[in-house]
């Protein structure tokens, strides 16, 4: 089969439009990521021990260690900023 030069290929500019607004307004997208083989068996096990698929268990870890660790970063920024108050006041 003769393959189509692309300079005569049309394109779907409306279809592309519609597409592309509806990916923006996607929960979720699609990636590829690489993931040791120990952390997938062990993600899996948990999946079926819980009755949760493995992806969305893997989107739900992701998410509360994000979670976490945001916690984490506004609280030391807060013990940061209380020392910084308290070493003002000793020098004082």
């Amino acid at each position: 089969m003769k393959q189509p030069k692309m300079m005569s290929l049309l394109v779907d500019m409306a279809g592309t439009k519609k597409l592309r607004a509806s990916m923006q307004q996607a929960r979720s997208i699609k990636i590829t990521i690489n993931i040791d083989a120990d952390s997938l068996s062990a993600l899996r096990e948990t999946a079926e021990r819980t009755g949760i698929p493995y992806q969305r268990l893997l989107n739900n870890i992701l998410k509360e260690g994000l979670a976490s660790q945001r916690l984490t970063e506004d609280r030391l920024a807060r013990i940061e900023k209380e020392l910084a108050r308290l070493k003002k006041k000793l020098v004082a």
